[in-house]
């Protein structure tokens, strides 16, 4: 009898984290849904693909690409550890030059990579919008 009881704790044990671990990978994801604009003073980004990077100090250009991603809910989609290449890597920067949220990068429009997972949408994200500000600054 000692040893069921023990084998049953070990399976409710297992099952519990199973079921959890499921649970987490399903939960949808916001990213930087706590960031207050007001606190974002920049927002540096560099483009894994030309190598360039760039500030973002326009405070619309910052509204914009912030309340962009935070208005998307997006779903793990695989394991991003051990890929090489990467789109724009992007940082929210407060006034005394710390980081808001941690470092993610931007791949595509519908597409954020945060280790270890990569981040799904049906599409709509800023990246073609990164892209243009890109040109913008590059060009100055």
């Amino acid at each position: 009898m000692h040893m069921k009881k023990k084998t049953l704790i070990l399976v409710i044990i297992v099952s519990a984290l199973f079921l959890g671990t499921v649970g987490y990978y399903f939960t949808p994801k916001t990213f930087g849904k706590n960031v207050n604009l007001s606190e974002v003073d920049h927002i540096n980004v560099f483009d894994g693909n030309t190598g360039i990077g760039f500030t973002i100090t326009d405070p619309k250009d910052i509204e914009y690409i912030v309340t962009n991603i935070q208005s998307f809910s997006m779903k793990r989609d695989g394991i991003s550890l051990g890929r090489m290449g990467y789109s724009f890597k992007i940082s929210y920067v407060d006034s005394n030059d710390k980081d808001i949220i941690p470092v993610f990068i931007l791949n595509s429009d519908d597409t954020i990579r945060k280790d270890p997972f990569f981040y799904r949408c049906d599409g709509g994200l800023c990246f073609d919008y990164l892209k243009a500000c890109e040109a913008r600054f590059t060009e100055m």
